[in-house]
């Protein structure tokens, strides 16, 4: 009686999709890691130690100045605007969500990880070259959300809408370290970090459009004020701290020559990106080939 060997089961498209995935993840995030750091290094404006240092000190002065003086000034300024303006302020404002700005940028770098090994040579580099875009948005942004929301809940510093019912003669100059609860948490605004990270992170590779993306995080910022979710404090903060994380990892991708170019003196400045034509085409299947797996 003879025997048939049992035959392995198959992976599933599904399975082979998410393995494609997790295995271009694990590439990009070694490739970023260890990619070698050329000459000449990368600068930013105001990169010198001297630059910095007064930098940070002129920005904590005019936090410190605004959390004394302009703070108080707008408590309870919700309810004396038209609820009109209340209204258009309040759809603006979840332009701040991070689910708004990482959901659709992670959708994106994970469909392109995961299809990357179906295109022909010259649209692999394509892909590639979005991917490694893709990569230094959701970084820029995820890493200094993160931040904010540690830092947000370990000062606890009393929002706008509950200063107001707070007793004393500077409820705005309330804090209550570690206090985790939603309504301790203003200082600095998370809504104003994802969008002014985003906003920077864009206008780096994108500098013709710059004032239009800073002009619509200002507005996002904005909104936050007016609906008594945060303080000027608050926003000012985190826009300086995300326009400072920025920075530092567009010099990070610069310094491996991913994104950026370095010129001599060191100035960076966005690598040509692919064309929307080329963009679209990323759709096409004229575009893939036949195979999806590699000796």
């Amino acid at each position: 009686m003879s025997e048939t060997a049992a035959t392995p089961p198959q992976p599933s498209l599904w399975q082979e999709e998410v393995r494609a995935t997790l295995h271009g993840v694990g590439a990009a995030w070694q490739m970023l890691r260890t990619r070698k750091v050329r000459t000449p290094l990368p600068r930013v404006p105001m990169d010198q130690t001297v630059e910095l240092l007064c930098l940070f000190l002129l920005a904590c002065g005019v936090v410190a100045g605004t959390l004394v003086l302009v703070d108080p000034l707008v408590l309870g300024l919700r309810a004396r605007l038209p609820l009109e303006l209340v209204r258009v302020f309040e759809r603006v404002t979840d332009l701040g969500l991070g689910s708004v700005v990482l959901i659709p940028l992670g959708v994106a770098f994970l469909f392109l990880l995961a299809t990357l090994r179906r295109f022909d040579p010259l649209y692999r580099r394509v892909a590639a070259a979005v991917v490694a875009r893709l990569g230094f948005l959701i970084l820029s942004v995820t890493g200094v959300s993160l931040f904010v929301l540690v830092v947000k809940y370990a000062l606890g510093r009393a929002r706008p809408s509950l200063a107001m019912t707070l007793p004393g003669p500077h409820p705005h100059l309330t804090f209550e370290f570690f206090r985790l609860k939603a309504s301790y948490a203003s200082f600095p605004s998370g809504h104003s970090a994802v969008v002014f990270s985003f906003a920077v992170a864009l206008a780096l590779l994108f500098p013709k459009a710059r004032w239009w993306l800073i002009g619509l995080a200002v507005l996002v910022a904005t909104s936050r004020v007016v609906l008594g979710s945060h303080y000027p404090s608050d926003v000012l903060a985190s826009a300086a701290l995300s326009t400072a994380f920025v920075f530092f990892m567009a010099k990070v991708f610069a310094a491996r020559r991913l994104v950026f170019a370095v010129a001599a003196d060191g100035t960076i400045r966005p690598k040509p990106g692919p064309s929307m034509r080329r963009l679209l085409a990323l759709f096409s299947p004229a575009h893939r080939t036949n195979g999806s797996k590699e000796a």
